[in-house]
């Protein structure tokens, strides 16, 4: 039975680097912006028929964050997208204490792993100056795992947002309200996370005078509403 689940994961982390080859090519393992001078949590998803079908989040112990993705705009501009952030207090200490708490990803886990063409294939690792360790997974029933990749996700969910409305308020304008509205909902879901990082392309949507009070209005919402701590569901350790 244990021979078996190593084979798939194996055989998983195989799949996430066929998939993603050309963007990991670039960068093979995602760091912040202070390269590895600390404690590092990386966590990566591939689903093929979705956009993105890949994406890649890095948080170190200082909050530096990297998020990059790989958009269907891809195969038009060979061009993954990527973007800094500072993590706030509550997401980093969330994400530091269910690390530890999985003893730094070292040891086995209960997972169960897909096919990327209809399940997620994820990948956590942990890395500092004593461990680099790893786990490939579609699901699994530990708490601890899941709470950590439902806080990945919601980091996505809401950069990937921010990319789709920065690119709409260039290029298609008709479709800011729709995108915006779709936010909006998952914000009433808690399922934002970070909102920070997007917010200078909210301010910039607000800021448009030629765009209609409506989609003003709701970026300007978005920006306004009350989070707690996280921006996300699950509360700060």
């Amino acid at each position: 039975m244990v021979k078996k689940l190593m084979t798939q994961l194996a055989l998983g982390a195989m799949l996430v680097a066929v998939c993603s080859c050309a963007l990991l090519a670039q960068n093979p393992q995602l760091r912040t912006k202070n390269g590895q001078r600390f404690p590092t949590v990386v966590f990566t998803s591939v689903l093929w028929n979705t956009n993105p079908p890949y994406y890649s989040i890095a948080i170190d112990s200082t909050g530096a964050s990297t998020y990059q993705s790989a958009p269907d705009s891809v195969d038009r501009s060979g061009v993954p997208y990527s973007i800094e952030f500072q993590a706030n207090d509550a997401t980093r200490r969330m994400t530091f204490s269910i690390a530890e708490d999985l003893n730094f990803l070292n040891g086995e886990f209960p997972a169960k792993l897909g096919f990327p063409a209809d399940t997620p294939v994820r990948t956590l690792i942990y890395h500092d100056t004593t461990f680099n360790n790893q786990i490939t997974y579609s699901e699994s029933s530990d708490s601890e795992i899941q709470e950590l990749t439902s806080v990945f996700e919601e980091i996505s969910t809401t950069l990937e947002f921010g990319r789709r409305v920065a690119y709409m308020h260039q290029h298609d304008k008709t479709a800011l309200d729709g995108e915006l509205a779709s936010m909006q909902k998952e914000q009433s879901r808690h399922l934002l996370r970070e909102l920070q990082a997007v917010a200078p392309v909210l301010k910039s949507v607000m800021a448009d005078g030629n765009l209609p009070e409506t989609v003003r209005g709701r970026a300007e919402k978005i920006l306004q509403t009350p989070t707690r701590p996280g921006a996300g569901p699950h509360p700060a350790r």
